[in-house]
């Protein structure tokens, strides 16, 4: 895949060579951040529009574009400060923006929108996030997380729990990992499996799957156990989402039951889904995938810019 002047949109955009590429590019931006500061983007503009909440996302994408030498214009409430109250199109308001900026992350809580807003854009954009559908950034740098940490992607058994439904990053994840050599361990309820389309797709590529609903019972067999929120934000109602709140509470009990090489992943925020006093386990990485994720944001900037 040649990145420049590309939308980075959906994992289907990706086979294993290109993410291949992407980690080691992301290894080179590494050492900018030990350096501190890169010209490699100077004079380029970055526009960061979210439509929806974001802390990690958008301050990564800004960082990155900072870290090499360029510069952000940033809305991080679009629906209420920006044209789109005054009912103006994603198409057109991706057609005005990259008029002024060189490329653009921008996150939407609908998913699809993200692609819509490009279809108007004359400059490269990232999704950051679209509604439940995906969030292919996020899984890249969870990705590289186990890249780094595992020294491969294949022949892993990944666990992944909580929301698999409307998870956008479980999709996202899947997207990506159906090009290696993994097993896959799905746990949720049953209200909240993984969609079928998914599933499907992983096993045409071959690819081994379990469905359960106990993580205490399969947390033995993981490489990676990758834990997720349940998301308000994405239940009819409240009381719906209390149906499922605190599914999954991984701490230290059910720590003691995981392999002792195992990683733990987590988008973040987290609310109740992973205990405070697993932090201090080894094994617990959720936080460094946000600086990983600040080098991979670097690594896509300057591939698709540069």
């Amino acid at each position: 895949m040649d990145f420049r002047g590309q939308d980075i949109l959906s994992t289907d955009q990706f086979d294993k060579a290109t993410l291949r590429n992407l980690f080691e590019e992301a290894t080179r931006m590494e050492d900018v951040l030990k350096k501190g500061h890169s010209d490699l983007l100077k004079g380029k503009v970055l526009a960061t529009l979210f439509f929806e909440p974001s802390t990690r996302t958008r301050f990564s994408f800004e960082t990155a574009m900072l870290r090499l030498g360029g510069r952000v214009i940033s809305n991080a409430d679009m629906l209420k400060t920006s044209s789109s109250k005054k009912q103006e199109t994603l198409f057109d308001t991706g057609k005005v923006v990259s008029q002024m900026a060189d490329a653009i992350a921008m996150r939407h809580p609908e998913a699809g929108s993200v692609a819509k807003f490009a279809e108007g854009s004359d400059v490269p954009v990232l999704n950051a996030g679209d509604g439940a559908g995906s969030h292919p950034t996020q899984g890249l740098l969870d990705l590289y997380t186990i890249w780094k940490e595992k020294g491969t992607l294949d022949g892993l058994t990944i666990g992944i729990i909580g929301d698999l439904k409307y998870g956008r990053v479980p999709h996202s994840q899947c997207g990506f990992l159906k090009h290696f050599d993994v097993n896959f361990v799905f746990v949720s309820p049953e209200a909240l499996k993984m969609p079928r389309k998914i599933v499907d797709d992983l096993m045409s590529q071959g690819r081994s799957i379990i469905e359960v609903d106990s993580l205490a019972d399969h947390i033995g067999e993981m490489d990676v156990i990758s834990m997720t929120r349940i998301q308000e934000e994405r239940f009819e109602s409240k009381s719906e989402y209390k149906k499922y709140a605190g599914s999954y509470v991984l701490d230290k009990n059910l720590m003691n039951k995981a392999k002792e090489d195992s990683i733990i992943i987590h988008p973040l925020p987290r609310v109740d889904e992973i205990s405070t006093e697993v932090d201090e386990d080894p094994r617990a990485k959720y936080f460094e995938q946000v600086k990983n994720g600040v080098a991979l944001r670097m690594a896509l900037l300057s591939l698709v810019l540069s």
